[in-house]
């Protein structure tokens, strides 16, 4: 179909959407605001749970990700069908997600439909049927994004050779935060008090094997509050699961500590994250948010993705929930403390690189579907 004069083009993205994440959400944004700010005359619908909610929040058509008939319907409907960012491809934290997004993906292909990975995360994948899917599948699509060298690392490994790979970045990073004005009015909604003359640490945790580490991560952040005078704030990444694991490290806190209480959308979790001096995160978005805003990361590795970005921006890891104790914490932090400037100062010098790769996805998503080379 090649780009006329009024010619709307109708794309359907694919993903974690609906679900109340505040990164796939983040990632749904960016991939609508980026694609629709290089052409206007494009239709996008996602595939979504909770489809009034996406159109609530991000102003597009939406279908029920799991009634089969509708999902059909829009696929045929598409001239392009995106697998929208995220850790789509991993059979880590569920079982289902890889056959899940590449039966969209074989359904689009069996209907002669432009696909494109859009800024995937890949891996691990650790059942064999899983690499066999995406061998097969992957090698049919017409364009892939990855956002990082390791995913594309991992797309080699398991065969896939056959469509153009290119390394990008997460689409997050071409969102702005909201203005000061709506953000202090934001604060006082979720009645949070930032101290000025206080070092504000946003803490990011999801479950995830913290069962005997609630403990160790409540002492560490008492002892930084105390001895730096640190405030401490929750940032709940997904309601009602990080809320929930954050409440239960609270419990354990000694000193006082604050907390989102509600959900927030993507550009008001960004200019949250902007008021931190550190942000201590297991969530790789809650991180990827901190360096868009220039925000210090320490990081506690859950999945390989965490690590392989906090690598890419020369940030602080302390380890993974089965190898942390209050010792590692508070060194972790306490080192993102006395090296603030430094490396605030390398997540400025990365993020127009990061930013400008973020926008090459959707260029390559408008070339791909006005049939440009």
């Amino acid at each position: 179909m090649k780009k006329g004069e009024n010619v709307m083009y109708r794309v359907l993205v694919s993903g974690y959407y609906g679900f109340g994440n505040a990164g796939d959400e983040a990632i749904l944004m960016a991939i609508v605001e980026s694609i629709k700010k290089l052409n206007k005359d494009i239709e996008i619908t996602a595939l979504s749970a909770a489809p009034e909610k996406t159109l609530d929040m991000h102003g597009i058509r939406a279908v029920t990700r799991t009634n089969p008939l509708a999902v059909l319907k829009e696929i045929a409907k598409a001239d392009l069908v995106i697998s929208g960012g995220g850790g789509l491809l991993q059979d880590v934290t569920s079982s289902r997600s890889v056959p899940y997004y590449l039966l969209i993906v074989y359904l689009a292909k069996k209907l002669n439909k432009k696909v494109m990975f859009y800024a995937n995360g890949v891996g691990p994948i650790n059942r064999n049927i899983n690499k066999r899917l995406i061998k097969a599948v992957g090698n049919t699509v017409d364009l892939i994004t990855v956002r990082d060298d390791k995913s594309k690392h991992e797309l080699n490994k398991l065969g896939v050779t056959k469509p153009p790979l290119i390394v990008t970045a997460d689409p997050a990073f071409v969102l702005k935060p909201i203005n000061n004005e709506l953000g202090l009015q934001l604060l006082k909604r979720q009645k949070i008090t930032l101290t000025q003359e206080r070092i504000k640490i946003g803490v990011s945790i999801r479950p995830w094997n913290l069962e005997k580490k609630r403990k160790m991560i409540a002492e560490a952040l008492d002892y930084i509050i105390k001895t730096h005078n640190a405030e401490v704030v929750f940032l709940p990444m997904q309601f009602p699961k990080d809320y929930s694991e954050s409440k239960e490290i609270m419990n354990y806190m000694k000193e006082k500590s604050q907390i989102l209480t509600k959900p927030v959308d993507p550009q008001e979790m960004l200019w949250i994250s902007g008021q931190m001096d550190i942000i201590y995160g297991m969530r790789l978005h809650a991180l990827i948010f901190g360096a868009m805003m220039g925000v210090p990361l320490v990081g506690l590795i859950y999945d390989p993705k965490v690590e392989y970005f906090l690598q890419r921006v020369n940030q602080l890891i302390i380890g993974t929930p089965e190898e942390i104790d209050v010792v590692k914490i508070c060194h972790g932090l306490e080192t993102a403390l006395k090296k603030r400037e430094e490396l605030r100062g390398i997540l400025l010098e990365k993020r127009d690189e990061l930013v400008n790769l973020a926008w090459e996805n959707a260029r390559l998503a408008t070339s791909l579907l006005e049939g440009e080379d």
